[in-house]
């Protein structure tokens, strides 16, 4: 007796066909691009460096002849004056400028003030001012001056006494914010 299937499992094992043109494409392409890439890579290890090697060459020798053309007393003297200039500009960067006090004190001390010494401290960027007042009020103004000045950080009475002709004696130190004394005012 022959063995009948049933209809529908014949359809079940049918495999489907595959398109084979796409992965065959993609294939193609990535030779030719990997292709593409060797003939640039030798292109440029080849030619464009022989073409660097030439430049280089001849910008060495344009400055061999340039240092040639430079005696060698000229090139010393010319590196000593570059010492001289870089230590120079080294020093003016770290100069304290000292003489701002003395614009400072002129611009903001008060006439009936005067000033006997003063004493100033670099580390600390200090000045300490003794001298004499007409009366206590123009003494308080002329800290009252001193503390709304520019530049001041704090200020402190020292000391304080009356003498017999009337005036105020005073120790004040006035000190400044650190950069006071890094540029000229």
């Amino acid at each position: 007796m022959p063995e009948t299937k049933p209809a529908g499992s014949q359809e079940q094992f049918v495999a489907e066909s595959l398109s084979v043109g796409f992965p065959w494409r993609l294939l193609v392409f990535s030779i030719v691009l990997f292709g593409l890439s060797i003939f640039i890579y030798v292109g440029l290890r080849v030619g464009y460096k022989s073409y660097l090697d030439s430049k280089s060459t001849s910008l060495d020798q344009e400055l061999a002849k340039l240092s040639n053309s430079v005696s060698e007393q000229d090139q010393q003297q010319f590196i000593v004056f570059y010492s001289q200039l870089t230590n120079l500009k080294k020093i003016l960067a770290d100069h304290a400028f000292g003489g701002n006090v003395f614009s400072f004190l002129e611009a903001n001390t008060i006439p009936q003030v005067s000033y006997s010494e003063a004493k100033y401290n670099d580390t600390a960027t200090q000045i300490s001012l003794t001298g004499d007042a007409s009366s206590l009020q123009m003494l308080a103004a002329q800290l009252a001056q001193f503390n709304k000045a520019p530049g001041v950080s704090r200020t402190s009475l020292s000391s304080l006494s009356f003498s017999p002709r009337g005036t105020v004696s005073f120790s004040v130190d006035v000190v400044f914010v650190p950069d006071f004394f890094s540029k000229p005012l």
